[in-house]
């Protein structure tokens, strides 16, 4: 799927190539793992999401060396090509000058893959007053065979920018594991045997990634009451919001870990209705990617609030449902066809949600976007994996 103005090249042309400079990747590695550090302790927050996406596309690419460079600095060293890891970029708050100079500073080829928009209501014109973002696009523009992003809303915004050759691919992640992947839903999903994962988010505020917090909030409790009746098995997965991390860490005493769940139960409306201990036995942190893969490897499906905390579901084949509050969940489930839900309307069984999909067209549409993917690369000059 693609949004032209300007003809494409007949033929990709390989950019040979010693060194790829990694433009705004922020992943950590430890022992071949994927991993990050305590967030209690750490100078920096790690986003589990992004690493996740920074790990994709590097086993995606058949890359010989590479250096890092964040935005705002100049590349240590000397590069060939470059690859800039997409991600929420396009909002008034972001940083374009910043990472301007950081596109300045490469002269040289270079692709960026899974930009996205973010706006609470998907209006597209919400950056067309904005030169900075203009400017940004501009060097995509100058540097780029074509643009790589996560959606339809992403790519209308793109091209108001003045974006050429636009290429919807939606995000990396999705092809973590080097193969499309390919949902069915499991016969033990419709059992009360059943095991659920549910990704929360329970430090979401009114913010241009949360247009109503009371409500996506308000949804968590209901979700989370929803598993505690309705699985045999019920995994809460925290993503780095402090309280939740703190709830579910058991190296901590009991009393600081109680006190933890407690003010989680209150944002999310389950004070006095759930217990803080039932909830913390129910609590999951991960420290690495794969360990988050195993562990959605034996769940049935999972339901919730965070693009990769249910992308891992998609990743070992089961099946999820998204509980949306802004555009960019929005923008991913009508891409991929996934079932979604606004955390304003009212509760719906997601078991029957989940059952009634159709995940044939999904797959499809998986196989499609791959198809995107692998297009954007060549034309920019990468050589895959697989």
């Amino acid at each position: 799927m693609t949004v032209d103005s300007k003809p494409r090249p007949d033929k990709a042309k390989a950019v040979e190539t010693g060194v790829t400079a990694l433009v705004h990747f922020n992943h950590s590695t430890e022992r071949d793992l994927t991993t990050w550090p305590d967030m209690r302790s750490s100078a920096w927050k790690p986003n589990y999401g992004d690493m996740l996406v920074c790990v994709a596309i590097l086993r995606q690419l058949a890359l010989k060396r590479t250096l890092r460079v964040g935005f705002g600095y100049a590349p240590k060293g000397v590069a060939q090509r470059a690859i800039v890891r997409g991600s929420t970029y396009l909002h008034k708050r972001f940083d374009f000058a910043a990472a301007n100079l950081t596109l300045d500073a490469l002269d040289m080829p270079m692709a960026i893959v899974g930009l996205g928009a973010q706006n609470p209501e998907a209006d597209v014109t919400f950056l067309d007053d904005h030169p900075p973002a203009r400017d940004f696009i501009a060097r995509l523009n100058e540097k780029s065979v074509s643009i790589s992003v996560r959606g339809e809303f992403t790519a209308a915004v793109v091209e108001r920018l003045g974006g050429r050759n636009i290429r919807v691919t939606g995000c990396p992640s999705l092809f973590y594991r080097q193969t499309c992947p390919e949902v069915v839903v499991p016969e033990t999903l419709l059992r009360p045997e059943r095991a659920i994962g549910v990704s929360l988010h329970s430090g979401l505020t009114r913010n241009i990634f949360c247009r109503d917090p009371v409500a996506a909030l308000r949804s968590h409790g209901a979700a989370v009451r929803w598993g505690l009746e309705n699985a045999l098995i019920l995994s809460l997965f925290e993503q780095g919001v402090m309280l939740e991390y703190d709830a579910a860490d058991r190296s901590l005493p009991l009393a600081e870990r109680r006190v933890a769940a407690e003010k989680v139960l209150e944002r999310i409306g389950l004070t006095g209705q759930v217990a803080p201990e039932r909830f913390m036995a129910h609590l999951v942190s991960v420290k690495s990617i794969e360990e988050w893969l195993a562990k959605a490897r034996d769940l049935d499906a999972v339901i919730g609030f965070r693009f990769h905390g249910n992308m891992v579901a998609l990743l070992q084949g089961r099946p999820c449902q998204y509980l949306t509050y802004d555009s960019r969940l929005e923008e991913f489930c009508r891409l991929y066809g996934l079932p979604w839900r606004d955390v304003r309307q009212d509760w719906a069984d997601p078991v029957r949600v989940i059952a009634d999909h159709d995940w044939g067209a999904t797959n499809r549409r998986f196989a499609e976007l791959l198809a995107e993917l692998r297009a954007f690369y060549a034309e920019n000059g990468f050589e895959l994996t697989f």
